[in-house]
């Protein structure tokens, strides 16, 4: 699908839930195989998008997707980012996964990360798909589940 018509999908649901937007930009995260969704918004209207761990980027991300699937047949993986903060987490968390794979193949051991996220998991996991010398894999449950990366 263009990124105009993703654009144009985006705006007309901010504007049924009355979200003022200054710009939306569309990103092929190459990586991670999936469309960002950028949207800038001004100051008072990120606090709708930062309250309750950022359910409603979530939620929005959801209602696009399915969106794009029934009405244009596309089927994407899609996040939303408010104000460049998933940005930034995305590529903080893609640098770790980095670095990861610098320990693992200089130390030979592997490695286990600290807590994170299921949505840092999915993209460490996602990242690192396509790095043939590392595999990754999850353990534990809860707030003690782990990410391992270690030699493929």
């Amino acid at each position: 699908m263009d990124p105009l018509t993703l654009q144009r999908e985006t705006q007309t649901i901010l504007d049924m839930m009355g979200i003022r937007v200054k710009a939306i930009d569309i990103i092929q995260d190459q990586d991670l195989r999936i469309t960002v969704i950028s949207i800038r918004v001004p100051g008072d209207e990120q606090d709708l998008f930062t309250d309750h761990h950022n359910e409603l980027s979530r939620d929005l991300g959801l209602i696009l997707r399915l969106v794009f699937e029934k009405k244009h047949r596309v089927f994407k993986d899609i996040t939303v980012d408010v104000n460049g903060e998933n940005l930034a987490l995305i590529n903080h968390t893609k640098e770790k996964a980095a670095l990861a794979v610098e320990r693992v193949t200089f130390f030979d051991k592997p490695y286990e990360f600290g807590y994170l996220s299921s949505y840092e998991r999915m993209i460490v996991h996602s990242y690192l798909k396509n790095v043939p010398e590392v595999v990754t894999e999850s353990h534990g449950e809860g707030k003690e589940r782990r990410l391992v990366v270690k030699r493929a």
